[in-house]
């Protein structure tokens, strides 16, 4: 992998992608929507191959109609796909953790739009990678991140109920990039999930370490709805542990 096609980089995550990527020596290049027409699969055929792109990652929202063109082209291409999607494919009523081969069963808009989505890499490239993500914490308060909601949650009311019945699925997101590019590099097909919450941390918990890190000294309440283990686990992908970052000096 020398050049990959990021999309998203106007977005939250590609950014830290982009970073990841370079950081292991790879040219990222970017899909400009002002150029290129998503809804023109011989113009992003002509791009790919004029930018001998041998990597494509999407991360951009869009219709299933884009990602099964860019699917579709790295398929024919002989180029490793991969498409970000997200444990919101699974019902917040069902109960996990949620391996990969847990059936899908979202209800919500945009967890069917997601499902969809993968649905489309899939039957464009059966060589796809889906990686599931969770929520994802940077180590700022500048962006829309986990840190930023649960500031917001707190200021909101000036207090924070956590449920320490519900066990998110949450990860840092350097980890989290870490994990796309090894994905990459190995370019092995199939659904992969990539969680930061083995150690089965409650919301509860979670706020409390944010709170000792940060010195925030936010007013948290103990509470028990959600009760649910939302976590999304896979014991092929080594991903580093939200305790981790968040208990380090």
């Amino acid at each position: 992998m020398k050049r990959a096609l990021v999309t998203g980089l106007n977005g939250r995550l590609a950014p830290h992608l982009k970073m990841a990527l370079e950081s292991n020596g790879v040219t990222v290049v970017s899909f400009d929507r002002q150029q290129l027409d998503i809804n023109d699969p011989d113009q992003q055929r002509n791009f790919i191959s004029q930018q001998q792109i041998n990597a494509i990652f999407h991360l951009a929202t869009g219709p299933e109609s884009w990602v099964a063109t860019l699917a579709g082209i790295a398929h024919q291409h002989d180029i490793p796909f991969l498409f970000t999607s997200t444990e919101s494919v699974f019902n917040p009523d069902s109960r996990g953790p949620f391996t990969p081969d847990r059936q899908p069963d979202a209800t919500s808009d945009y967890g069917v739009y997601k499902i969809a989505c993968e649905q489309a890499a899939l039957n464009a490239n059966p060589n796809s990678i889906i990686a599931r993500l969770g929520w994802q914490m940077f180590d700022t308060f500048e962006q829309d991140n986990l840190l930023t909601h649960v500031r917001d949650m707190h200021n909101e009311k000036g207090y924070l109920i956590a449920s320490s019945q519900w066990l998110p699925a949450v990860a840092f997101a350097g980890h989290t990039m870490a994990c796309l590019v090894d994905l990459m590099k190995a370019a092995k097909p199939g659904i992969y999930h990539i969680g930061g919450n083995e150690h089965e941390l409650s919301f509860y918990q979670l706020v409390q370490l944010i709170n000792t890190k940060y010195q925030l000294n936010w007013d948290i309440r103990e509470g028990a709805d959600p009760a649910r283990d939302g976590r999304i686990l896979d014991d092929r992908v080594v991903c580093g542990n939200i305790k981790e970052i968040l208990t380090a000096p």
